[in-house]
């Protein structure tokens, strides 16, 4: 064999030798990438993170420490909204009874509320600090201490109590409401008291006296247009305005008439008899009824008191719904809703 045969048999050889390496290296580099993607496969199918459904046990010590907190304090929450309902039954009691002018029951739920409202204020306050003293939650380990479906029903619980807030002030409308319809109805019935005993007066010739019965009865008509003006920035005051300007020109005529009547005795002049004409027409503008005065209170009523008693029942309506989302089968408050009167 020539040198240049040797040669290309020796180069051929080599070629062939490297060409056999690098295919027995590209296998092995491609068994090993199957067994590492296998192996992936595994691991990843067996490797959960701490808190999924996939690794509870993980977290169930947690959930077991957590979970009778949480249960004690759905129930308080729910304790809450059964005094939330007690709460709009007394407001819905005010408001009938001030359109009905019965002010003294009136007085007795606007007492019972603020007894409630104290008390709702005190529960609030012990629930946020029992939930807030609940382990885990708010820390970075809850993820890894307690199950998403606990953390969450802790969250849920404590939205619930936010339910409460603003229910303070929807019962300060509502008895600021209540205290300016029943300050009205007394204005009112003073004032027709004092003309009524000013009449009677009158009508024994004793014109002095009436005359300062009817002083008095034109400072309360005073003190009414006062707090009427006080109610003019939410109250629809058209009919208590007409009621005023009745009452008052009733007055000033049984005024003019006294004083007429005063001067001449027993005698009838023209200007007693125009006194006692004048008296009749303003006395038949009068209201005839207390059908008026019902209209009034209504009227103060729906300036406050309807959409406070609206606040309440939507916080109490919000708080079960926020109980429930927290405490899953468990349905609302136990008790039935109370009936419309205290």
């Amino acid at each position: 064999m020539s040198l240049s045969d040797r040669i290309r048999s020796i180069t051929f050889g080599a070629v062939k030798a490297a060409v056999r390496r690098v295919a027995i290296s590209i296998g092995w580099l491609a068994l090993l990438v199957v067994i590492g993607l296998g192996g992936a496969g595994i691991v990843n199918a067996m490797d959960h993170q701490p808190g999924t459904a996939a690794r509870a046990e993980l977290t169930a010590t947690g959930d077991r420490e957590v979970e009778p907190m949480l249960d004690a304090a759905a129930t308080d929450l729910s304790a809450l909204a059964d005094q939330v309902a007690r709460l709009g039954v007394q407001a819905r009691g005010a408001l009938a009874a001030l359109n009905g002018v019965e002010t003294a029951t009136v007085d007795e739920a606007i007492a019972a509320g603020n007894d409630l409202v104290a008390d709702l204020r005190l529960r609030t306050v012990a629930l946020r600090r029992e939930l807030a003293a609940i382990p885990y939650v708010g820390t970075p380990v809850v993820a890894i201490e307690l199950s998403p479906d606990v953390a969450a029903r802790h969250a849920a619980l404590v939205a619930a109590i936010d339910a409460t807030e603003g229910l303070d002030d929807a019962w300060e409308r509502l008895t600021l409401g209540s205290i300016s319809a029943t300050r009205m109805s007394d204005l009112l019935a003073r004032h027709d008291d004092l003309v009524v005993r000013a009449a009677q007066r009158g009508r024994a010739a004793r014109y002095d006296d009436a005359l300062t019965l009817l002083d008095q009865a034109d400072a309360t008509i005073a003190q009414a247009r006062r707090l009427r003006d006080q109610l003019a920035n939410t109250v629809d005051v058209t009919v208590l305005d007409q009621w005023l300007d009745r009452n008052a020109a009733y007055d000033k005529a049984l005024r003019d008439l006294y004083k007429a009547i005063s001067k001449v005795g027993s005698r009838v002049t023209d200007a007693v008899r125009k006194a006692i004409a004048a008296e009749q027409a303003a006395k038949e503008k009068l209201p005839p009824d207390t059908r008026g005065l019902v209209v009034i209170m209504a009227e103060i009523g729906r300036g406050g008191m309807n959409g406070a008693v609206i606040a309440i029942e939507e916080a109490r309506g919000k708080l079960i719904d926020a109980i429930a989302a927290g405490n899953p089968g468990a349905g609302t408050s136990g008790s039935p809703e109370p009936s419309a009167t205290p």
